[in-house]
């Protein structure tokens, strides 16, 4: 078993380096297939993110009720501080996640690469009916702060109130060990980002666990149509290894229809 492996390793390393040497070598056995090995039961990544900083024995969570967890009963969240935005980049957004909910989720697209290594925007395909949002919290080059200003004053707030009642579920993701996923929930409530403290929150369960992985793990449970941050490294991981940052260009097309940059939500 070994020694096929490493050939499909050597293999893929030369098929990238015919490429132009765009990526680092180290990233070739993760980016050139576009695959992240899945969890041995599919949906429990997700399932701890759920449980992550809040008092939910994750046990207590089917794995089938998964994608709906997050979702809420209109009547039961808070009203509206405000109406949607429709300019600028979360009006960008909104308008993105409409028109998705609008053509529905059957053989519906995510916002995941199927195939990073390739550099072209070609997505992964949802086979979960239910659409979501990722949201990295992490600042550019560093990790979300555990305290801070908890104004609710971001236009993210209406953008996610009004996308909630439409059936959107919302996950977040950070670098953030599990220790600090109560701190981090704490400032997602105060700010009313999360309303219900529901949300799947993928933080680094180990040293070392990419985020292209977490990614992976909500396509299992969601259809993520969109992911927001706020540096272009936070939608695929690809974006670490490029040698030549201008070889991306020809993902330049999912800036707007699916990656989001937005600004910092807790910065």
């Amino acid at each position: 078993m070994r020694a096929p492996f490493i050939r499909a390793i050597v293999l893929i390393a030369a098929a990238v380096s015919l490429q132009g040497c765009v990526l680092a070598a180290a990233a070739v056995p993760l980016l050139a297939t576009g695959a992240v090995v899945r969890n041995a039961v599919t949906g429990e990544r997700t399932r701890q993110a759920i449980a992550e900083g809040n008092a939910i024995d994750p046990d207590s969570i089917a794995v089938a009720s998964l994608g709906q967890y997050a979702l809420v009963e209109g009547s039961l969240l808070p009203a509206p501080v405000a109406a949607a935005p429709i300019d600028g980049p979360f009006g960008e957004l909104r308008m993105h996640a409409l028109a998705a909910l609008a053509a529905g989720m059957d053989g519906q697209f995510s916002a995941l690469l199927a195939n990073p290594a390739s550099l072209q925007p070609t997505r992964s395909q949802c086979e979960a009916g239910v659409p979501a949002i990722l949201i990295d919290l992490d600042p550019i080059g560093g990790l979300v702060q555990l305290s801070g200003t908890n104004a609710q004053n971001s236009p993210l707030v209406p953008l996610l109130d009004a996308l909630r009642r439409e059936g959107v579920a919302v996950a977040w993701i950070t670098d953030r060990e599990p220790q600090d996923a109560g701190a981090i929930r704490q400032r997602l409530l105060e700010t009313r980002l999360d309303p219900t403290a529901r949300d799947p929150l993928f933080v680094q369960r180990y040293p070392g666990e990419l985020k292209q992985s977490r990614r992976q793990a909500l396509l299992e449970t969601h259809c993520p149509i969109a992911i927001a941050g706020d540096d272009v490294r936070d939608f695929d991981d690809l974006y670490l290894y490029l040698i030549d940052p201008s070889s991306a260009g020809g993902l330049e097309p999912m800036i707007g229809d699916g990656w989001f940059l937005i600004p910092n939500p807790l910065d």
